[in-house]
């Protein structure tokens, strides 16, 4: 399995919930809805992270991050190369997320064994 990070912020001015409702009602539709994109998904996961209020000094920072699970690498490089995500996945970020604070983490080769 290869499996990919992403880390991020919402845009000004949108609130926690405006934020969770986007990504999951509308961008991660964008995901899921295009066979282009899900010949090359295994998995695609969101967690929303809540604002830390017990202890705000330790917050993430994050309003999120995703995992998304991939056979091989270069289903990945497959994925980011098609015409859907560059046109209509990309652009919709700029709706929701502050990009310019998205992070993406090394990419994480696993094994997994399955029963």
């Amino acid at each position: 399995m290869h499996i990919v990070l992403g880390f991020y912020r919402r845009k000004p001015g949108l609130t926690v919930e405006a934020f969770s409702a986007y990504w999951r009602d509308v961008h991660g539709k964008l995901l899921t809805a295009s066979p282009d994109i899900q010949k090359y998904l295994r998995r695609y996961v969101q967690h929303h992270i809540r604002p830390n209020t017990l202890d705000p000094v330790k917050a993430l920072g994050f309003d999120g991050f995703s995992e998304v699970w991939y056979d091989r690498k270069e289903d990945r490089e497959l994925l980011l190369a098609t015409e859907y995500f560059k046109s209509v996945v990309v652009p919709d970020e700029a709706n929701f997320l502050d990009v310019s604070q998205t992070r993406v983490s090394v990419y994480d080769e696993q094994v997994v064994q399955f029963p």
